[in-house]
């Protein structure tokens, strides 16, 4: 509405048109929320979902410092919180109230997927979206994961989705490796459970009192940690 209305003041007085505080606590709002939202990548867009209240303070130099977000997420419905300052001083809080939208391509199934589907390319596309993705969708196709339910056509694919495809199996004879600075020792052990790429595994070594747990590293090798 302000924009609407500095158009028809002369260019002159454009420049003398002061901001008022309610607009200068909702830029503080957007542009804090801006920032936070960067340190998670992609791209969104805010706007105020209402008139922030400024309450009343003493005279002297007013000044906004945001503090923190709502949720960690800043998609849908949040507010930001910002400390209210005048000649620097903590005079009070406010709350200013958001609506956030990302905004990219997320990943959808091309047809009817069913259960311990390995993901590949010709298998999902690219699809542009803006709103409030479901959680967790993914923007791109991930290495070493399976479907662990059937999917139908369309559907916007999440981790929720995904499992780790298995490259060890419970009973599998594991070759495990330990470094310490310039020693390394290796060692067959054997699987007592299950687990994919970059997961954890039980190993059972002979004559071992008791189980260890490694990272897996490939097809029937692990690291200990």
């Amino acid at each position: 509405m302000r924009a609407a209305v500095l158009l028809l003041v002369p260019p002159a007085l454009l420049a003398q048109a002061p901001i008022s505080p309610v607009e200068r606590l909702a830029d503080a709002a957007l542009g804090f929320a801006s920032s936070e939202a960067k340190k998670l990548g992609g791209e969104h867009r805010f706007k105020v979902a209402q008139p922030p209240r400024v309450p009343v303070t003493r005279p002297g130099k007013l000044s906004f410092e945001p503090s923190h977000l709502s949720k960690r997420e800043p998609l849908g419905r949040f507010f930001v919180v910002v400390t209210l300052k005048v000649d620097g001083e903590k005079v009070g809080m406010a709350r200013v109230d958001l609506e956030g939208s990302w905004v990219g391509s997320v990943l959808r199934a091309k047809g009817d997927l069913v259960r311990k589907t390995e993901l590949s390319a010709d298998q999902v596309e690219p699809s542009p979206f803006e709103g409030v993705p479901p959680e967790g969708a993914l923007t791109e196709l991930p290495e070493g994961q399976r479907l662990m339910r059937a999917v139908t056509s369309g559907k916007i694919l999440t981790r929720a989705d995904l499992e780790p495809i298995p490259l060890i199996e419970s009973g599998d004879k594991v070759r495990l490796t330990a470094t310490h600075e310039s020693l390394r020792i290796s060692l067959d052990t054997t699987a007592r459970s299950r687990a994919g790429l970059g997961d954890r595994v039980r190993l059972e070594a002979p004559g071992a009192r008791r189980a260890v747990t490694a990272i897996v590293t490939g097809p029937g090798e692990a690291k200990l940690q």
